[in-house]
């Protein structure tokens, strides 16, 4: 009974937040006057990439027994999981919200961050092949790699549109927020969302305990689930108010961050070793990777095609269930 309510009080919550944050950032990027390929692909992605960034350290930081395999399944299963149910989400929403039925974006977009993260990614998973101190160099790359982009991604931005509806905190009041209030409203959203992804970590938790699932199917499969809503539930709400090139931004963007500036963590403070799961997860995230560039390579995808992201993602979960957790790290 207990874990129940815990499942529906952070979804419950992760819905307040998402709709508070996707609100502040527009306004953040709009005040900021980016485009909403560089608010959705930077601003989003920074700040709903918290959650799965605090979980690797968290874990080392507390040293726990199975601190190295929680953190290095973390950072392999985010991105594994964010491009197959973020991807296939977005899909559906799109295919739900009617009319072409047809996500549309920037084609630089897509490019320059599914570029940037098949890239990254490949680098970070090769890395596990050397010693220590050259992982460590491989980690400051990564580190560069994400500065690099950021700086693409910014030259490359259009000038802000329409200003987007009131900020929520502040909706009876006309005109433009003040940047501090943008920035309250974020914190909020954030803070929410961090204890929103615990909650959730916690139920899923105690359900993993009692069915017997390993520590390291824990990590690969259940835990980025908690860390990923934010990004899932995010693109959804954008999806329905059109606004495709915030919605994909914050997925690829996310996907980008995560192989860059979360993967350096792993690199760098775990033993790296990632063991026939983790090259499991790895070759499936490039190959969902590949498909997506792909498909978005013009532009423009249907939402049915996208829809299809997700069934990596569906087929390893059934995988493990089915060896009862023997292919963890």
């Amino acid at each position: 009974m207990i874990t129940a309510l815990l499942f529906v009080a952070s979804l419950v919550l992760v819905v307040v937040a998402s709709e508070l944050f996707t609100n502040a950032i527009e306004w953040a990027g709009y005040l900021l006057n980016l485009g909403t390929g560089a608010t959705g692909s930077l601003l989003a992605a920074l700040g709903t990439s918290l959650p799965e960034t605090v979980v690797p350290i968290v874990a080392l930081a507390t040293h726990s027994p199975a601190a190295d395999s929680v953190a290095t399944g973390a950072v392999l299963g985010s991105p594994f999981l964010l491009l197959t149910l973020g991807a296939g989400a977005t899909g559906i929403a799109v295919v739900v919200r009617g009319g072409p039925r047809r996500l549309v974006i920037d084609q630089r977009q897509a490019r320059r961050d599914l570029g940037v993260f098949l890239g990254a990614f490949t680098v970070a998973a090769l890395s596990s092949l050397l010693p220590g101190g050259a992982r460590i160099a491989v980690g400051a790359l990564l580190l560069v790699a994400y500065a690099i982009y950021v700086v693409a991604t910014l030259r490359g931005s259009a000038a802000a549109g329409d200003s987007p509806e009131p900020l929520h905190i502040v909706r009876w009041r006309p005109g433009e927020p003040h940047p501090v209030l943008v920035t309250v409203q974020l914190v909020i959203a954030v803070a929410i969302l961090i204890v929103a992804s615990q909650l959730f970590v916690t139920a899923l938790d105690r359900t993993a305990s009692a069915l017997q699932i390993p520590a390291m199917v824990l990590a690969l499969v259940i835990v980025p689930v908690a860390t990923e809503l934010p990004e899932t539930l995010n693109s959804v709400l954008w999806v329905r108010t059109n606004d495709d090139m915030l919605a994909f931004g914050n997925v690829a963007g996310s996907a980008t961050f995560q192989s860059c500036v979360l993967a350096s963590i792993g690199v760098v403070f775990t033993t790296w070793h990632l063991g026939s799961a983790g090259v499991i997860s790895v070759t499936l995230t490039l190959l969902t990777a590949a498909f997506l560039l792909a498909l978005l390579w013009s532009g423009r995808a249907r939402g049915s095609l996208l829809m299809i992201a997700i069934a990596p993602w569906a087929v390893y979960v059934v995988a493990q269930i089915a060896t009862g957790g023997r292919l963890a790290l």
